[in-house]
């Protein structure tokens, strides 16, 4: 699956999740998602979706502003890396549960951008 792709899942299933318009993917919510499959968490396909659908955001605001200058300096391709990401999020479950997914990828991106 390419990661335009994985980002129109990303938003079906962030829609799908949601009970009303406002409400966004929780950490619990990631968690469960997790734990129903039947793979590692880090390879789970609908969490690559939603991940790389973040991905793709980011990368767009970084094409389209100097917001994220800030945030990251290493080359796209050594941070971007879904996996890393997504087991990263595993760890940070309890200390997020009910914050918006979203935060904990931005997290991660704080912690391990290299700038």
């Amino acid at each position: 699956m390419n990661l335009q792709n994985m980002a129109v899942a990303a938003v079906l299933i962030a829609l799908s999740l949601m009970s009303s318009p406002a409400t966004a993917l929780t950490m619990n919510q990631f968690a469960s998602i997790c734990e129903s499959g039947d793979v590692e968490c880090s390879e789970h396909p609908i969490l690559n979706a939603y991940v790389g659908g973040a991905l793709d955001l980011i990368a767009m605001l970084d094409e389209e502003t100097d917001y994220l200058a800030e945030v990251y300096c290493k080359p796209t391709k050594e941070l971007f890396d879904v996996p890393a990401i997504i087991r990263y999020m595993e760890t940070q479950q309890t200390q997020y549960a009910d914050k918006n997914a979203m935060l904990v990828v931005i997290r991660y991106f704080e912690e391990h951008g290299g700038c």
